[in-house]
Order: structure tokens, then C-alpha cells, then sequence
């Protein structure tokens, strides 16, 4: 009896009187006295109400809420019945709400059409004027949303404006710069540099406004995309064979007829498309040009069962337009050099689908009617010998990794090395004595020497000094130094290390004005918020026309023309900002 009585106390203590809180106290199981405790549900954590009992003899137990275990499913139903009468209570609200909402909506359309309220909403008549309301009200929704374009339009074209009247004041700038105090030739002359009586071009030099204004806008331009600077539209290449005729006749005083044949030093090969770039322009009738080098070196590489990184070319070299003239044949030595062994093999395979029969590509002193592509496994550089290139030259046809190493690299293999001015005594004056002898006339000096460019230049010194190259073309790529392992002489790093304006400096001390080729904007890129609506083909350095390093975003080419061949140098200048 006092046990019956004790849990009769402990049943009717209210929860809130406890010694502890309902979810501080430990968690009791309250199963059913029918059901086993192997017949539970595993979520019998969260509740031990068990479904599959009768309802007479469930229990539904909620300890973490402090709920009663002895509480009837009868209370539990009259909760029930009075949540679902004040939802139905909260949704016959909100109809009528929205009703009155509706009827409203309605008083305020007749209203603003001077329809009578007793005659809108009545029968077919309520519902035309309803039509109409919602078509008004559609309408200026229209009106509103073209408002809205015009303005935008407005707006564009006020930033249009003021981007034109920019452009404007500063090609006024440039005019009053080229005044005296701005470009102007070395004597003084007002305007451009003129060639003077014995056919040379004046050396063109730059203020320092005129210098910061185009650096400012050549950096803006480059800044915009990274083929802005890498992948330039060569526009000086056209007509090539006309420049270089005029350049031959002011040399030798012989049309080019009667003169050697055009001479292209391709330094720095890779795949070959400066080389089919140049026999095209130059040779179209030998039928050697990016489009058929790159069918080549495809069924080259299908013959192997592999296929060639870029095979196009980093910059798609392969889809340039061709020359519209596709019979012309005329005499041209291309001379390609590529350390890499596996591209130089790839080549050769190229070179025997390509060229016609019967021309020995081994052999450089071929000098007759017909366009030649000769193909050397060697580097060029400033030195004659032998030097470890990286082992990537081995196996990887194109790999731009192909570049000298320290002595004693690890698997680094062993490629002969001369110099430009080497070569060309070796296969172009053999027969000439004493070391003051006029070297021969080399139309372009091409040079891609995975960032050893400067080197190849200083092994061009006596050329370079004999004025005997007319058209030079490098790459300035100071990325090279910051990768791992750096690579060559542009850069931070660069080993020994060079920059650009100290490498122009020599050629202008030479007798060379150099430009920073570029991309020419396309049309859909003048207006379309840009930071450079209008650039020129070229970017003068020499003569002090750029205040700094350039900024690109990758790499750039730089073309050089000497001064001693003055229609060449002026073509460039006109090509250029300053100009």
C-alpha cells in the first residue's frame, strides 16, 4: 500500500517540480507490456509509439518534450480537430481577403477608363471591360520596359561619345607633338625622319610625353589579351617580295632578276610555318606554305600512330591566308634550324612530301631558279662548340622545354652550336679572302631561341654591323626565366640577364630601328568598351619612343629594319603610332 501510494505521488507531481529538467533526466524505455522488446521499431530513440499495435494498447511516450506517457490518444485527437478548424478558419480568411483585393482592383480600372462601377462586373460586359483594363495595364508595362531601353541606349552612346572626343584630343596631342619637341628626325626637322641622297632613313626620336603616351597605350593594349603581343598580324609581310626587291636593287644596284636569291635565316624552326610563311610570300608557286606543312606534318604524325602538340601552331599559324598568287616561282634559300633531333627528323619527313625532287636540303650552297628549304640539325648562339640541351629535345617533336641546360644536367643530351656570322662564311664566302670581306645579304634574320635571343644577336655582330640584314625578327619572352627551371636571358632570372631596352639599344647603336609587333583591333572590337579603340600595327622602341619594359601577358615579337635600307625602315615607321 505505501508503494502504491509513493507512485500515485511521484504520477501526479507536475513535470515543472522535478529535481532536474525533462532533458536532463535519463532516457526510460516504456515499452509495451504485449509487445517484446525485438518486435520495437529501431527508431524507437526518437519515440517508442509502436504503429503496429492496436490503438487501445499504444503508448506514445515524448520524453525530450517533458509530455505525459499516460496521455490518451483522445486528447491528442482534440488537439487535432482544433488545429485543422483554425486552418480552415486562416483559409477562408485569405479568400475573402483576396476576393476584396479582386473587387477593389476592379473599382480602380473602371475608374481610370470613366466606366460606371454599376455597369463593370456585370455579366459579358463586366468581363470586356476587365479585358481592356488588363491591356491597359500590359501596355504600360510594354512602355515602361522600353523607357527603360532607350535610356540604356542614351547611356551607351554618351560613353561612345566621350570615348571619341578622348581619341580626339589625344591624336591632337600627337599632332602637337610631332612638332618640334616631339618625333622628329636627329637634324631637327619638323614631322617624320626623311631619307636622305644616299638612300638612308634618319634616325626617328621620341620626347618624353611622346614616350610615356604611347607606353601608356601600347600597355593598355597588350593588358587586354594575350595574343594582343603573341600573336601579331604581321602586316609589314605584305607585299614582302616588293620590300625586299627594292632593298636588294639599293644594294647591289641589280634588279632582283639578276641578283642572289632571297635569303631567310629561320632560327629557331620548331614546326616549320615562319619558313612555309616565308616560301609562300616569297615562292607561291612552290606550293610550301601553312596550309599544305600542316597536312604534312598530320599525316606524318598518322603515320606514327600519335599526334603533335599544337601541330597547328600556337598561334593557329596554319590557317593564315595564303598568297592569292599560287604560280610564281622565284629563286629563295630558307634555311630552318632546330636543335630539337625529333623535330628535325619531323621536319625532314615534312620537307620530302613537300619540296620538289632533286633539291638536296643538305646541301646550303644551292643557288639557282627555284625556292629551297634547307633543314640543319644545329642551335645557333654566340659561340661555336658543343652544349647540353635538355632532354626533351630527344623525343618531343615542337617541345618548347628544347632548351640549353647547365653541363652535367641529368639524361641532358649533346647538340653542336654556331654562330649566325659562322654559317654564313662557312657556306656564303668560302671562297672570299681576309675577315673584312662584305658578308652576304640576308633579306630576314629570323630568331626564336627560347629566350637565348640575345645571345644569337651578338653572333650576328658582324652582319648586324655590315648593315647586311635587312629585316630582323626576335622574341622577347621574360615568362621563360620565371619557370622551373628558368630558361634563358629575358626576365627577372635570366642567366645573364637582359632586357629588352638594352638589347634595342645595341641594334639602334647598330644602324636598326625596332618595333613591338602587335594585333591590329578587329571591328567588333573598336566599340565594345575596350581600353584601346584604335592601335596601330607597330609600336616604336627605338630612338626612345618607349619609357619602359613592356607588360605582356605572355610573350612578344619584336621586327627591326636598317636605316641603311630606307624604304624598308620608312614602311615601318608608317606602320607605327610614331611615326
Amino acid at each position: 500500500a505505501a508503494a502504491a501510494a509513493a507512485a500515485s505521488a511521484a504520477s501526479a507531481q507536475p513535470l515543472g517540480t522535478t529535481s532536474s529538467p525533462p532533458y536532463k533526466q535519463p532516457l526510460t524505455v516504456y515499452p509495451n507490456a504485449a509487445a517484446s522488446e525485438s518486435t520495437l521499431p529501431k527508431f524507437r530513440y526518437n519515440t517508442i509509439h509502436n504503429p503496429f499495435m492496436k490503438p487501445a494498447t499504444s503508448t506514445a511516450v515524448y520524453r525530450r518534450k517533458g509530455i505525459d506517457a499516460t496521455a490518451s490518444s483522445t486528447t491528442m485527437t482534440w488537439w487535432k480537430y482544433l488545429f485543422l478548424s483554425a486552418l480552415a478558419s486562416l483559409v477562408l480568411l485569405l479568400v475573402r481577403l483576396n476576393y476584396q483585393l479582386m473587387k477593389e482592383l476592379g473599382r480602380d480600372g473602371n475608374d481610370a477608363l470613366g466606366v460606371q462601377p454599376s455597369v463593370a462586373g456585370k455579366g459579358r460586359d463586366g468581363d470586356t471591360k476587365m479585358t481592356t483594363v488588363r491591356a491597359s495595364m500590359e501596355a504600360a508595362a510594354k512602355d515602361a520596359q522600353n523607357l527603360k531601353y532607350l535610356r540604356e541606349q542614351v547611356s551607351e552612346m554618351k560613353t561612345k561619345l566621350k570615348d571619341m572626343n578622348t581619341l580626339v584630343e589625344e591624336m591632337k596631342k600627337k599632332k602637337q607633338h610631332r612638332k618640334p619637341g616631339g618625333a622628329k628626325g636627329e637634324g631637327g626637322r619638323e614631322g617624320n625622319a626623311k631619307i636622305d641622297s644616299r638612300g638612308q632613313l634618319e634616325r626617328l626620336t621620341c620626347d618624353s610625353d611622346m614616350a610615356t603616351l604611347q607606353t601608356d597605350r601600347m600597355n593598355k593594349r597588350f593588358a587586354e589579351w594575350w595574343s594582343h603581343s603573341a600573336c601579331p598580324d604581321q602586316v609589314w609581310m605584305e607585299n614582302i617580295s616588293n620590300v625586299f626587291d627594292d632593298a636588294t636593287s639599293s644594294s647591289t644596284g641589280e634588279d632582283h632578276g639578276n641578283a642572289s636569291p632571297y635569303l631567310i635565316l629561320d632560327i629557331g624552326c620548331n614546326k616549320g610555318y615562319t619558313s612555309a610563311d616565308f616560301l609562300d610570300a616569297l615562292s607561291p608557286g612552290t606550293h610550301m606554305n601553312p596550309h599544305t606543312l600542316v597536312e604534312a606534318i598530320q599525316s606524318i604524325a598518322e603515320e606514327d600512330n600519335t599526334k603533335y602538340d599544337r601541330d597547328c601552331g600556337v598561334c593557329n599559324d596554319c590557317k593564315k591566308p595564303l598568297n592569292s598568287d599560287t604560280s610564281t616561282r622565284r629563286p629563295a634559300n630558307v634555311h630552318c634550324f632546330e636543335p630539337s633531333p625529333a623535330t628535325y627528323q619531323m621536319l625532314t619527313r615534312a620537307h620530302e612530301k613537300l619540296m620538289p625532287k632533286g633539291d638536296d636540303s643538305n646541301n646550303s650552297k644551292i643557288n639557282d631558279n627555284d625556292a629551297k628549304w634547307h633543314i640543319h640539325n644545329v642551335g645557333l648562339h654566340q659561340i661555336n662548340g658543343q652544349l647540353s640541351w635538355h632532354k626533351a629535345c630527344a623525343s618531343a617533336v615542337g617541345d618548347e622545354l628544347c632548351t640549353i641546360v647547365p653541363e652535367g644536367t641529368p639524361d641532358a643530351i649533346t647538340v653542336p652550336v654556331i654562330t649566325v656570322d659562322s654559317f654564313l662564311r662557312e657556306n656564303y664566302m668560302s671562297n672570299s679572302k681576309g675577315s673584312n670581306m662584305e658578308m652576304p645579304l640576308v633579306h630576314m634574320l629570323k630568331i626564336d631561341a627560347e629566350g637565348l635571343d640575345p645571345a644569337v644577336i651578338t653572333g650576328s655582330r658582324t652582319l648586324l654591323s655590315q648593315n647586311r640584314a635587312v629585316m630582323v625578327m626576335f622574341e622577347f619572352n621574360p615568362g621563360l626565366s620565371e619557370k622551373d627551371p628558368p630558361h634563358g636571358m629575358w626576365g627577372k632570372r635570366g642567366n645573364p640577364k637582359k632586357t629588352l631596352l638594352e638589347v634595342v639599344q645595341e641594334l639602334d647603336d647598330l644602324g636598326y630601328d625596332c618595333y613591338l609587333d602587335t594585333r591590329v583591333p578587329r571591328e567588333k572590337e573598336k566599340f565594345r568598351g575596350e581600353a584601346v579603340k584604335e592601335a596601330p600595327a607597330l609600336y616604336r622602341i627605338t630612338g626612345g619612343c618607349l619609357r619602359e619594359e613592356p607588360r605582356v601577358r605572355g610573350w612578344a615579337n619584336v621586327v627591326c629594319a636598317s636605316r641603311r635600307f630606307g624604304g624598308v625602315a620608312e614602311g615601318l615607321s608608317r606602320l607605327s603610332w610614331v611615326g
